[in-house]
């Protein structure tokens, strides 16, 4: 009997390596459509909504970025997973830190994308602000805000269409799974523990990312033996849609190298 609660997809070679894709808060697994199917070509490529995200639901008791990875191991759990690599981008890269540090002997290598270790306590107290937004207004007010964080100004003025899609997938998240979500972001403080994490690590910022600047990437990839850091030229929060073909081929080449020989 399943134990999963998040709802997943597969795609790729059955016993291809095994490569996860945890996305960005107020977002889904739609959010890897551009790299889904130049990745499973040579892996086997699951795709998970978080906790209160796209279609799964808000799970009663799951208030950690750790409470998120036990769910994630759950979904890998039931597909026969063993060890995989994860690719997580913002949240999802700290629910992957999460998962590397409770599950080390599950964990192939990690790519750690606009995302960041520690969440200092003026930002913690700029998440409250957004939860008390969220609660009184709903997710459609956030969006002109939070599309202004993750994208440069000159993409949104050429990117319209884009930008819509994005749009639509923050609308469709619940203001209960944005908080819980953001509860979690609160909590966040992995950073003193990342040197034990020794697997393969690819920690990707963005050059012009407000809400995961470069020296936070800088940071966390100091802090794990085997990481290296990657600074995308032009690119703000959510380089896999902004800079969909360098994101691409700068994660399968690592994953290449370190995984799917």
């Amino acid at each position: 009997m399943s134990q999963a609660s998040l709802h997943h997809q597969v795609s790729g070679p059955e016993h291809a390596p095994a490569l996860v894709l945890l996305h960005a808060l107020a977002t889904h697994g739609e959010l890897w459509r551009a790299q889904i199917p130049v990745w499973a070509t040579r892996m086997r490529v699951i795709t998970i909504d978080l906790p209160g995200h796209g279609r799964s639901p808000r799970i009663e008791g799951v208030l950690t970025l750790a409470d998120h990875a036990r769910q994630v191991a759950l979904v890998l759990d039931d597909l026969g997973v063993q060890r995989a690599a994860l690719v997580g981008l913002s949240l999802g890269g700290m629910v992957a830190q999460a998962y590397a540090l409770a599950y080390p002997e599950r964990c192939l290598a990690l790519v750690l994308a606009h995302t960041s270790a520690r969440t200092p306590e003026p930002l913690r107290a700029i998440w409250a602000q957004r939860c008390a937004q969220a609660a009184a207004q709903g997710l459609p007010a956030q969006v002109p805000s939070i599309l202004e964080r993750w994208f440069p100004p000159t993409f949104a003025q050429t990117s319209p269409w884009t930008l819509r899609w994005i749009a639509g997938q923050i609308t469709s998240t619940s203001a209960e799974g944005y908080i819980s979500a953001i509860r979690a972001i609160q909590g966040l403080d992995h950073l003193d523990r990342l040197h034990v994490v020794g697997a393969p690590t690819l920690v990707i910022a963005g050059e012009l990312d407000a809400a995961a600047p470069p020296d936070a990437g800088a940071r966390l990839a100091a802090q794990m033996p085997n990481a290296r850091l990657v600074v995308l030229p032009g690119v703000a929060h959510l380089g896999n849609v902004q800079a969909p073909v360098l994101f691409t081929e700068t994660v399968g080449t690592f994953l290449q190298t370190v995984v799917a020989h």
